[in-house]
């Protein structure tokens, strides 16, 4: 072969190991300087909610918690310190800054700002798939994990049990060892927890299930496959909502309609906006009393890590005699203990289950 020859042969090749990078590179969601150093020990690559394989720093010192309860999952894996950025959902709940005082003195970043994510060091922020921000960190060092996606979302109790703990694996993943070690035991016992009441409610009958809506408000829900429906479903109920995924709003008329036997209410502090209205004053669950005015932790716990819990109190609700060894107050300082380090009082845990804040707030 002349040279001419050889220098055709390295030309292809050249192009060959540029193209290769570039798509590798593409699927990683960081600049191309990352490439080399994928499998070493200065970068990792995992796979978030989305199925986006993304590479990220081996040693991740430096987040921002913007995805929903992002803030709620590093609490529960003991990485509260590494948090740079954070969102103002916690600012309206008060029990986060009781279990974690340091988020206080965490800047606020709702829709965060990528030169100030990058002056505060930020190498990961945990995102949604649906705000934007993934977007805005493509041509950045920033790692972009999606934790809660838009579509292609659970729709049945097997997957949904997966895919809780695929969630909490995930951000266990990302922040190192230690923490994977706490996800991993988190995951252990949302699978007890969920054993011991689905063993007890699996073989009720169609007519021992009492039908359940779910009022975020009193005509806004949690559509169907979301969080609380599989809760309940669990839990030895039937849940009730349209055909909508997300959040469903819908009409009185349409309640009237449905006529729950339990109401339970989510984000709201009071059951008033049911039980005081006189449009609903016809309904099974208000004329029997049994309109329930849900716990409140350091999230709501209809989308948290803290679901594990709704679960729990929404079976001891439905099926009292099923449940009768039960003690909810026992279960909240356990797993308050136990994941956030944090010894509540029989009267802190009380407050929780009653929707109720800190007693000096």
């Amino acid at each position: 072969m002349d040279k001419r020859g050889v220098m055709a042969v390295v030309v292809v090749i050249s192009i060959l190991a540029i193209v290769s990078a570039a798509i590798h590179v593409g699927h990683s969601n960081t600049k191309s300087d990352q490439g080399s150093d994928i499998g070493s020990e200065k970068y990792v690559q995992i796979t978030d909610q989305e199925g986006r394989v993304v590479t990220i720093p081996a040693n991740v010192t430096r987040v921002a918690a913007i995805s929903g309860q992002a803030y709620e999952k590093l609490i529960l894996l003991n990485q509260t310190d590494k948090i740079a950025v954070t969102m103002s959902a916690w600012t309206n709940l008060p029990w986060s800054s009781r279990i974690a005082p340091q988020l206080k003195g965490i800047p606020i970043e709702d829709d965060p700002n990528v030169e100030d994510l990058m002056s505060k060091k930020v190498q990961v922020v945990f995102c949604r798939s649906y705000d934007g921000t993934k977007e805005k960190l493509n041509s950045t060092n920033i790692a972009a994990v999606v934790t809660q996606k838009n579509s292609g979302n659970p729709d049945n109790v097997d997957s949904f049990v997966k895919y809780v703990k695929q969630e909490i694996a995930l951000y266990g993943e990302v922040m190192g060892p230690d923490a994977k070690k706490t996800a991993d035991k988190w995951g252990a016992y949302f699978d007890q927890k969920v054993n011991y009441v689905t063993s007890r409610t699996a073989n009720l009958t169609d007519s021992q299930r009492p039908t359940v809506y779910y009022a975020r408000d009193a005509t806004t829900t949690q559509g169907k496959n979301s969080y609380p429906q599989f809760y309940v479903e669990m839990a030895g109920g039937k849940y009730l909502s349209g055909d909508t995924e997300g959040i469903e709003t819908i009409t009185p008329e349409q309640l009237l309609v449905w006529d729950p036997d339990v109401i339970f209410v989510g984000r709201v502090n009071s059951t008033d906006i049911i039980m005081n209205d006189s449009k609903f004053s016809n309904l099974e669950a208000v004329q029997n009393n049994k309109v329930y005015l849900c716990p409140l932790g350091i999230v709501y716990w209809d989308y948290g890590a803290e679901g594990v819990l709704l679960m729990e109190y929404f079976a001891k609700t439905l099926h009292p005699d099923l449940f009768e060894d039960l003690n909810m107050t026992n279960e909240v300082k356990d797993y308050y203990s136990r994941f956030y380090h944090y010894n509540l009082t029989d009267d802190e845990a009380n407050r929780i289950l009653q929707h109720l804040p800190p007693a000096s707030t």
